[in-house]
């Protein structure tokens, strides 16, 4: 393996709460990058990074948003639901940053910095550069002029996967012209069902409209959590 292609994975957002789909972007992306990229990247590691209180809270309101510590623990437990703790690990420094709300922006190249400068070059920890792939949604990525931007930067990278009902045009585009990855699950497109934290904290909002379709994308410690403390 070429030390170059060596790398570490890392997603942000609220999770408020977790679903499948945010693991399944890095364990889709992992698997892109071993098996079918050219040439192939190896995977060593991926990251949850929650979101500052201070952005959820103002965003979602005081009625919907998880504070952090059981937010991290939510995913916590979802990462050993699906037996990926093994290289997917949480990342608390975005959520317990005392300046509050920081962008991915600053997440991501703060970790390719400390990744890069304090474990290769001062403290000798590494034996060579590792590239720090942003990993988003398609929907994330339309929306975010700056992906483009940062995959350009040295040591990192941005992979995009797909996601249903998010128009294309642009990631086409960008992939002729940037660093930009982008895993466009052509196989499984059929397959894929769109889930969102909003629509499971709907779910719990509104009991007289759920329905049996839903419960199989919560975990089961969210559920526990929703049911005993998410109070609407």
């Amino acid at each position: 393996m070429i030390p170059s292609t060596n790398c570490v994975l890392i997603t942000t957002g609220s999770f408020n709460p977790i679903h499948p789909s945010h693991l399944q972007n890095l364990l889709r992306v992992k698997q892109y990058l071993e098996n079918e990229h050219q040439p192939s990247w190896n995977v060593l590691a991926g990251y949850l990074s929650p979101t500052h209180d201070s952005y959820v809270r103002s965003k979602l309101g005081d009625s919907a948003w998880i504070p952090a510590e059981d937010r991290c623990q939510l995913c916590e437990g979802a990462i050993e639901h699906d037996k990926l703790s093994s290289w997917i690990t949480v990342s608390r420094g975005e959520c317990e940053w005392p300046s509050e709300f920081v962008d991915f922006g600053p997440v991501t190249e703060n970790l390719c910095d400390f990744l890069n400068d304090t474990l290769v070059h001062q403290d000798k920890f590494l034996k060579h550069p590792l590239r720090v792939v942003y990993v988003c949604g398609l929907d994330h990525f339309n929306k975010c002029s700056y992906l483009e931007r940062m995959a350009k930067q040295k040591n990192m990278a941005c992979a995009v996967v797909f996601r249903s009902g998010y128009n294309e045009q642009h990631i086409h585009q960008s992939i002729r012209s940037t660093d930009v990855i982008y895993v466009k699950l052509e196989k499984e497109r059929d397959k894929i069902v769109d889930i969102s934290s909003t629509q499971i904290r709907q779910y719990f909002q509104n009991p007289t409209s759920r329905t049996t379709d839903i419960d199989q994308f919560i975990y089961p410690n969210v559920y526990e959590y929703m049911i005993k403390n998410y109070k609407m």
